[in-house]
């Protein structure tokens, strides 16, 4: 629903995800079964005088969801509930400058910044986000940070660029000086847009034959001694009787004596394509993470799997069945797993 004023829009919208859910345990047996629905968000849009733009959503991420090893109450499944997802403001002076103040995702690897309404896959790679929340506590939206923002694009949409400076961690209280002295969180992206450009604040994981997409990508990511870079490549494009897709990431993360992150590395990568026949995609996914110390709670790991998307009216409806084996290289304490997702979606923005 769409609301014009002569000065100012405002549209509405709302995001639904049911699921079904079978995974498996790196140390316990048998798997846990879930039906729940994976993101539940209404979403607002507003422009002002042409230059300025206002986004926000909420969402209750995971509701209805039964922990996989909880102990005690075996009916202990996440509440209803609401959580601001995203709330910031943008000022536009044309596409060179924009500037975005608010909370929202800091700049970071591709599928880091995709909309959750436009992934390709059933969901993030599971290592998106490793660093979601180091800066603040688990029950907040993953990865989204308070700050200001510079972003746009440059060369005839050639080159993207995103740079902003955010609340991070603050520091502690001593016995002699005050709490959150310290210098704010720093993350920056530029990206190649060898075709077409991304223009939006959120990237998608793919276009579906809207657009001609060949993006290379780098980001970084600091404060203190916490430091995160990646880089990546995604393709997007009608090719043949269909559209190709292919996606990869590499990040290295270091939280150092700052946060709770080990040493560590990742790539993350898919592809698949769209017959548009019959609106369905084959996907291909594949993830490991290496660890410079790992440990049972944070192994080396590899994620193979695979499944099919049927688009019957694009991302405003899809349907997405994947399995993926999990296999934590620790094989005397914890051994390979089954995951199997089922998920509907149903978007309207």
């Amino acid at each position: 629903m769409k609301i014009e004023l002569p000065n100012a829009t405002i549209k509405f919208g709302f995001l639904l995800q049911p699921q079904y859910e079978a995974v498996g345990h790196a140390t316990l047996n048998s798997a846990t079964n879930n039906i729940y629905l994976r993101r539940t968000r209404i979403i607002i849009g507003a422009t002002l005088f042409k230059n300025f733009e206002f986004f926000l959503d909420t969402d209750y991420p995971n509701l209805m969801k039964a922990a996989d090893d909880t102990q005690g109450d075996v009916n202990n499944k996440a509440a209803a509930g609401m959580n601001i997802q995203d709330a910031f403001a943008t000022a536009k002076a044309g596409d060179a400058l924009k500037v975005d103040v608010g909370y929202m995702l800091p700049a970071g690897a591709h599928n880091a910044m995709q909309g959750a309404g436009t992934l390709y896959s059933w969901d993030y790679f599971s290592n998106t986000f490793r660093h979601g929340n180091v800066f603040h506590t688990a029950g907040d939206p993953v990865g989204r940070d308070a700050g200001i923002q510079l972003r746009g694009l440059l060369l005839d949409n050639i080159i993207e660029y995103r740079v902003g400076m955010f609340q991070g961690k603050r520091e502690n209280v001593n016995a002699t000086e005050v709490a959150g002295r310290n210098m704010f969180r720093g993350a920056a992206r530029l990206q190649i847009n060898l075709l077409d450009p991304e223009t939006g604040f959120f990237y998608a994981g793919s276009y579906l034959g809207t657009k001609r997409v060949l993006s290379l990508g780098v980001a970084y990511d600091w404060q203190s001694e916490y430091h995160h870079s990646s880089g990546d490549v995604i393709l997007d494009m009608p090719v043949g009787p269909g559209v190709l897709t292919a996606q990869a990431d590499l990040s290295h993360w270091n939280g150092g004596t700052w946060v709770t992150l080990p040493r560590q590395s990742a790539f993350m990568s898919e592809a698949g394509y769209l017959i548009d026949a019959i609106n369905v995609s084959p996907i291909f996914r594949y993830e490991q993470r290496w660890v410079d110390h790992q440990t049972a709670a944070v192994p080396d790991e590899k994620r193979v799997g695979g499944g099919l998307a049927f688009w019957p009216y694009g991302h405003n409806i899809n349907v997405k069945a994947f399995y993926t084996r999990v296999m934590p290289d620790m094989p005397v304490t914890e051994h390979a797993y089954n995951q199997v997702n089922v998920q509907a979606q149903f978007y309207i923005f």
